[in-house]
């Protein structure tokens, strides 16, 4: 087990390469832009806080896209080894050529440590806060909204939770000209044609926190409801394949799957059989 999970990580090495330089480069641009615009506080350039805070952005928003699943906000270490190195070291006119000497070696170890605390006090924490409630996305959907209103397109609705028509799921399921049944009634007269099983899978939102949990929650269910009726109209058209035209013995399973439970799995099973003579009506 362990031996497949390692090939299937090997496989998707290039995508996480990629995902890593496309961060640190968005991370270096960052850097580069308030340094150039001076942009800074009290002599503190910005460009420390902001600069690993995008390259882990970046990196896990492709990440996600190209693998399914962050990698670690990699590019976000390497632009504050970056921003460290040049900012306390290459940029520090106080060193000079004494960066050898001892003292200069102090002076580099207090001017680093100090930084090193604000990174993991404030940009690991407001990186962490802000991707568990989905902030950063929420701002580019809202930012997304305004240019498409701007272009007269229409604007995402992603917020919106449509909520489920069962009368609608209903009339879908029986127009399929197909019998679903739980148990096996006992003069219920039918072909057995063995097994059959269908599944679906589907992304499921890993955020801990949430600005809008109620939400949530509904689209779960809501999606959840919409996978459980694509997977019995899947089992429905395969046992018609197989010559059948009803179900018995159905089950339905929901399981949570995936790595840290990124997906949900939904399993309908049960007897194919070929309904000669439906048991009279008591």
């Amino acid at each position: 087990m362990n031996m497949k999970t390692d090939k299937n990580e090997l496989i998707h090495i290039p995508e996480a390469f990629i995902s890593i330089i496309l961060g640190t480069a968005s991370g270096l641009l960052t850097y580069y832009i308030f340094l150039y615009f001076k942009i800074a506080i009290f002599g503190w350039n910005l460009g420390l806080l902001f600069a690993p805070l995008v390259a882990g952005y970046v990196e896990t928003f492709f990440a996600e896209k190209l693998i399914g699943e962050s990698i670690g906000a990699i590019s976000a270490f390497i632009l504050f080894l970056v921003t460290v190195i040049y900012g306390f070291i290459i940029d520090n006119a106080t060193l000079g050529y004494n960066i050898i000497t001892f003292g200069s070696i102090i002076v580099i170890v207090q001017a680093a440590v100090p930084t090193l605390v604000n990174y993991f006090g404030i940009v690991v924490i407001i990186s962490m806060l802000s991707y568990l409630t989905g902030f950063f996305k929420k701002l580019t959907d809202k930012i997304d909204n305004t240019i498409r209103r701007f272009f007269g397109k229409e604007e995402k609705e992603e917020d919106i939770v449509i909520p489920f028509d069962d009368r609608e799921s209903n009339e879908k399921l029986n127009s399929l000209d197909f019998t679903f049944l739980t148990y096996a009634h006992p003069k219920l007269k039918y072909d057995n044609l063995g097994y059959f099983y269908t599944t679906t899978v589907l992304e499921r939102n890993t955020h801990i926190f949430h600005l809008s949990p109620e939400n949530v929650e509904k689209k779960h269910l809501n999606e959840l409801k919409e996978g459980k009726d694509e997977c019995l109209i899947k089992l429905s058209e395969k046992i018609k394949k197989a010559g059948g035209n009803g179900v018995i013995d159905l089950e339905i399973s929901y399981i949570l799957n995936g790595l840290g439970g990124s997906c949900f799995q939904i399993i309908s099973s049960g007897m194919g059989v070929k309904i000669k003579e439906e048991p009279p009506a008591s």
